[in-house]
């Protein structure tokens, strides 16, 4: 386990699966809190938002796994 600490590649992945397994709890949350039939339970453009962070993410993790 300590060669994931050593390696910013892994340790910026398990940041980023940490983050997802969060992000999951909380539209959980959300769905839990919010009674049916009151539209959208998650914002349709917050998603789209957190998709794009989330890709940019990727692609700069990829752009830096390929410099190594």
């Amino acid at each position: 386990m300590s060669e994931g600490h050593s390696d910013p590649m892994a340790a910026a992945m398990v940041r980023l699966e940490s983050a997802l397994e969060r992000l999951d709890r909380a539209v959980e949350a959300r769905r839990a809190a919010t009674p049916p039939g009151d539209g959208d339970m998650v914002p349709k453009a917050a998603v789209a938002a957190l998709a794009a962070r989330l890709d940019a993410t990727i692609a700069r993790l990829r752009s830096q796994e390929d410099q190594d």
